[in-house]
């Protein structure tokens, strides 16, 4: 059998050659790619057996990662693999056999004009307060999004900036701004501990990554609200696959601890707005990005507070002048421009 780390290494190299985002080890099944939104096989690979799989897992954990996913029987994490190249890890157990996934992180972030983002984002860039939300799918670009957000500030103006994440996956160097970047787990215990920190500090911009268990993104809500209505721009990553949805997620969290009312004030007085993603095939092969965005005006902020959020899509049609657009219609317009099919549109 062959050596793993040398299987591995060059399974990787292998995929980055054909273009693929993701690489999935599974027991039983050939190694598959993802290219665009295809999953493809990858060609000319053996049967992935558990001994393989195993000896991977022990070969790229250290002994307390180790340890954690033993008990926790899965784990994600970030690990340089393959002559250096980053990669987003969950293993996981299915079946009780192990399985891998890899994501390829790039080395270079782009801007936000490489990601074809409508030109409004860029004055979230510019904000010195409030509370951003990037929302959106796994796999729908948003830690991307937010990486050139955090960029395009480090390149122009001189801020502390903090980020608290779960992995760490892109990694900044400090231009004009200095930026600190804190894995949960690592650096810091919790989300919430990590804002208790910046809560104290002298800090001007905070990403909070996604956070997953339910109990601590209660725990950390609060917090997230009480720091972006001091002198401080917050980035939020939330899984949801509309505004609608994200803003929701948010009021229910925080109405644990205050009445709705004063959940939904707070949370309209910081909001700047909510950037939402979906990726899509494109014609011809790739994705394709779509939008939404809504922005913070006086209509949005009423009908929050009045719990009528399902007049939030009518408000983002009728608002396009000031810059926001509904998912919908940005689905539209990649078809009309022929960069998606109709078909697809619809899934």
């Amino acid at each position: 059998m062959e050596v793993p780390s040398i299987f591995l290494n060059r399974i990787l190299a292998e995929a980055a050659k054909k273009g693929a985002s993701d690489l999935h080890l599974l027991v039983g099944s050939s190694p598959m790619i993802r290219r665009g939104s295809e999953l493809v096989v990858l060609a000319g690979e053996e049967i992935v057996t558990a001994e393989l799989l195993n000896k991977i897992i022990e070969t790229i954990l250290e002994p307390a990662e180790l340890t954690k996913f033993k008990e926790q029987r899965e784990i994600v994490l970030v690990k340089n693999l393959a002559a250096n190249f980053r990669f987003r890890v969950n293993i996981f157990q299915q079946k009780d056999l192990p399985a891998l996934t890899f994501h390829y992180i790039p080395a270079i972030i782009k801007s936000l004009a490489d990601l074809n983002l409508p030109s409004v984002t860029h004055n979230f860039a510019l904000a010195i307060s409030g509370l951003l939300v990037v929302a959106g799918p796994y796999s729908s670009g948003r830690t991307t999004t937010i990486a050139a957000l955090i960029e395009e500030i480090n390149q122009a103006a001189s801020k502390s900036i903090i980020t608290l994440e779960d992995p760490i996956e892109f990694l900044f160097v400090s231009k004009k701004s200095i930026i600190a970047q804190r894995q949960i787990g690592r650096d810091v215990r919790t989300f919430s501990q990590g804002l208790d920190y910046c809560l104290r500090e002298d800090v001007d911009a905070v990403y909070v990554s996604e956070i997953s268990r339910e109990e601590e993104f209660a725990a950390a809500a609060p917090l997230i609200l009480e720091l972006a209505a001091g002198n401080c721009l917050v980035i939020w990553e939330i899984n949801a696959d509309s505004s609608v949805k994200a803003l929701e997620r948010i009021l229910s969290a925080v109405s644990q601890k205050f009445s709705f009312e004063s959940a939904s004030y707070n949370l309209t007085d910081i909001l700047l707005g909510v950037i939402t993603q979906k990726l899509m095939p494109r014609r011809g092969g790739g994705l394709a990005l779509a939008v939404e965005i809504l922005l913070n005006n006086s209509a949005v902020k009423s009908l929050i507070r009045e719990g009528k959020f399902y007049q939030l899509e009518s408000i983002m049609q009728t608002s396009r002048g000031e810059g926001m657009i509904s998912l919908a219609k940005s689905i539209e317009q990649l078809v009309q421009a022929g960069e998606v099919r109709p078909e697809d549109a619809k899934k």
